[in-house]
């Protein structure tokens, strides 16, 4: 490899890094994790791991690294601020951008393999240690399981993750919904609804 070819390299693995980083800190910054699904926490506890063994790391994988680096600062920045229940629904739509393999633990797992072909090709690259925690990493990834249904790329834009009904019409007609108690009258043209009281009637009154 020539040294331009190297300063290229070393330049790809620096701005790797830093995406890398902006991420696992957008994750730290947030104190609860409240609403989101179990895969974000396991996925950010391996960023550290990533970056640390970015620096040791070699180039045409490279280019692929940093794609899915950027898509997971993308869905970290996107999901992690705001603290509500919503957080389920802000991580669908943002892994719906990027499409299939979407999915956070996907986008760490390909991170994983890339390192892992760099160390492959390049086995002076990384100490012994740092293969066994990286093989460690992939390993942990790949029990996981998936964090949305498949499919959830072409799914319809209607999510509910709560109690109580949804109710949605993609198509033309009216739609009628009662989900209370109660009576509920539908029907073309005018409609008269009243209540009709049955009792007994007064006694009459005898004259004096």
């Amino acid at each position: 490899m020539s040294g331009a070819e190297a300063g290229l390299v070393l330049g790809l693995i620096s701005s790797i890094i830093t995406i890398i980083q902006s991420t696992y800190q957008v994750y730290e910054a947030v104190d609860d994790a409240k609403g989101l699904p179990t895969n974000f926490k396991k996925s950010a506890a391996k960023l550290p791991l990533i970056s640390k063994l970015l620096e040791d790391a070699e180039k045409p994988t490279l280019d692929n690294c940093k794609l899915q680096a950027t898509r997971l600062h993308e869905l970290f920045t996107k999901v992690m601020p705001e603290e509500d229940d919503s957080r389920l629904d802000r991580y669908v739509k943002a892994a719906r951008t990027i499409g299939k393999g979407g999915r956070i633990e996907e986008l760490v797992k390909r991170i994983l393999d890339d390192l892992q072909l760099i160390a492959t090709k390049f086995p002076e690259v990384m100490t012994p240690r740092s293969k066994e925690q990286l093989a460690k990493a992939i390993e942990d990834m790949a029990k996981l399981e998936p964090s949305l249904p498949d499919g959830f790329e072409n799914a319809p834009a209607f999510t509910h993750y709560g109690s109580g009904a949804q109710n949605n019409n993609m198509g033309g007609g009216t739609q009628n919904y009662n989900n209370s108690t109660g009576n509920q009258n539908n029907g073309p043209g005018q409609q008269y609804i009243g209540i009709n009281h049955i009792g007994t009637p007064p006694k009459s009154q005898e004259s004096s």
